[in-house]
């Protein structure tokens, strides 16, 4: 598996990681299976890795416990990865495996289109370091299941002991989806048909359903729930008032936002408690199916027992993904392989390869303004407009080589001798203006535009700033402008040419400071 590169890491020509990565994939198809045995497969087993594999449970945890204040959508989404695991072909890591040419895999179907990137990200890391202590020994699928149950724990839920020995399985086929994910608007009787043909009861879909206490979810799983419920254009009368004119503030009816997210536990929504089925007493659950719990006379109860009882629910909770957490498991070589990468793993290593650097549009204008709420806030008259993109990696050394290749990129006439590509914004006197622009760094999820590999804006704000004092610092202070970072601006410009580069960081910027070429 490829590890995505660090300001201490060695570089080598995208060239190179090309081509290791198309042989890897090669290697994969040709050699699916790392156990050669042909003995009965061990039954699932909290020790199964005991001697293969001992510091399994330290390593997963080394991730998912920076993974959690660091990226701290990685366990909720990680959660919900899990959860659409074993209800299509089981637990078998099967949702990480990318489509082929005529065959759409689980992870494309369009129940799983707002899988989060950041839950494969998690698999993609933890496998990383699993594989360089233990190669070949630990399946995806338990990299997953330990994984999930270490976001619980680290949210303030239960810690439970995950039995282990799952293999990968082969098959993932999107066609096989729909029929098997609970849905938003799915009736009690056909969630309780489901969890049945998955050998869970009544009370094991109750209790996972808490998974709800952490997540979010977007506006078009319950936007029908706030203006016409059944048809009836009329709200669900089984929301609470309040939260029902909150969840209309942020999603409208019409024309809102596809990404707007909204908490389903609206109490404690980064807490792994009960707090979720006192909600759906107080009406105040999020989809369809959470407050289906709460008015069916055969669920009823439960919610209010585990409403009561905080350790209840941990121990009905725990006891439910361990058997979530054991269907349709694939044991063996006959029905599964032990992938050393999953092949959605190795097509986000790639992309991740291929952007890992700091980027910039460059465009030589003859005017350029920033309008922010109807007010020009930044213009330049003749120099350069340059969109910033930071990816998640970069370092001063990227900002560094950006701004010096900048300032002395040849873009403008010498009007003393004639020479079309001859001087610098600096020798002409011309101005800079600098806009942040985290798009540079989108890549395409389906259909849907996809950000993860843009450095986080809490991060990216103080980095962007220092950019623009690079710029003041290598320039001067009056001649460089630049927009305001986060905000929504309409960038006017005219294109002098027109000319427009595409500058990349050098990948040798991540380790020392180039000269500039003369």
């Amino acid at each position: 598996m490829s590890v995505p590169p660090s300001s201490s890491s060695t570089t080598y020509p995208r060239s190179f990681l090309l081509v290791a990565l198309l042989i890897l994939g090669s290697a994969f198809k040709t050699s699916h299976c790392l156990n050669k045995t042909t003995r009965r497969p061990r039954p699932l087993s909290v020790h199964y890795h005991a001697k293969s594999c001992p510091q399994i449970e330290q390593l997963v945890s080394s991730v998912t416990s920076q993974l959690f204040h660091e990226v701290p959508i990685s366990g909720p989404a990680t959660i919900r990865l899990f959860f659409h695991d074993c209800f299509v072909e089981g637990c078998d890591a099967s949702i990480l495996i990318t489509s082929k040419p005529g065959s759409i895999a689980e992870k494309d179907a369009h129940d799983n289109k707002d899988l989060a990137v950041e839950a494969f990200d998690t698999i993609n890391k933890v496998k990383t370091l699993v594989e360089n202590q233990c190669p070949g020994v630990v399946s995806c699928a338990d990299i997953l299941a330990i994984a999930v149950r270490d976001f619980i724990h680290l949210a303030g839920g239960p810690y439970y002991q995950v039995k282990k020995g799952r293999w990968d399985g082969r098959i993932s086929l999107a066609s096989r989806v729909g029929t098997n994910i609970p849905r938003a608007n799915s009736t009690m009787d056909e969630l309780l048909k489901l969890f049945n043909s998955k050998g869970l009861t009544l009370e094991d879909l109750v209790a996972l359903s808490g998974a709800h206490t952490i997540g979010f979810s977007h506006c078009e799983h319950f936007v029908s729930r706030l203006y016409n419920y059944h048809g009836t254009k009329q709200p669900d009368p089984a929301i609470d008032p309040r939260l029902l004119k909150a969840l209309k503030m942020s999603c409208p009816q019409y024309g809102g936002n596809t990404d707007i997210i909204t908490p389903f536990d609206v109490t404690t929504p980064f807490s792994f408690d009960h707090a979720y089925y006192g909600n759906l007493e107080a009406k105040m659950g999020l989809l369809a199916t959470d407050q289906a719990l709460y008015l069916d006379p055969r669920t009823k109860p439960l919610v209010q027992a585990l409403a009561k009882d905080k350790q209840k629910f941990f121990q009905a909770f725990s006891a439910a993904m361990d058997k979530m957490g054991s269907i349709g498991v694939k044991r063996g070589r006959k029905h599964g392989e032990k992938r050393k990468v999953s092949y959605t793993l190795l097509l986000l290593a790639l992309i991740w390869c291929l952007l890992a650097e700091m980027r910039a549009v460059v465009q030589r204008v003859a005017s350029a303004s920033v309008e922010v709420e109807g007010r020009v806030v930044s213009q330049i008259g003749p120099g350069l407009l340059v969109l910033i993109g930071i990816h998640e990696s970069d370092v001063d050394s990227d900002a560094d080589y950006i701004c010096r290749k900048v300032l002395n990129m040849r873009l403008f006439p010498n009007g003393t001798t004639g020479k079309t590509w001859d001087q610098n914004v600096m020798q002409k006197n011309y101005g800079v203006l600098l806009v942040s622009q985290f798009t540079l760094y989108g890549i395409l999820k389906g259909n849907k535009p996809d950000f993860h590999v843009a450095m986080p804006p809490e991060t990216a704000k103080p980095f962007y700033e220092s950019v623009v004092e690079k710029f003041r610092k290598a320039y001067k202070l009056d001649a460089v402008k630049d927009g305001i970072f986060g905000a929504k601006m309409k960038v006017n410009l005219v294109n002098d040419g027109p000319i427009t580069m595409q500058l990349d960081s050098a990948p040798s910027s991540k380790n020392s400071n180039d000269a500039v070429d003369s």
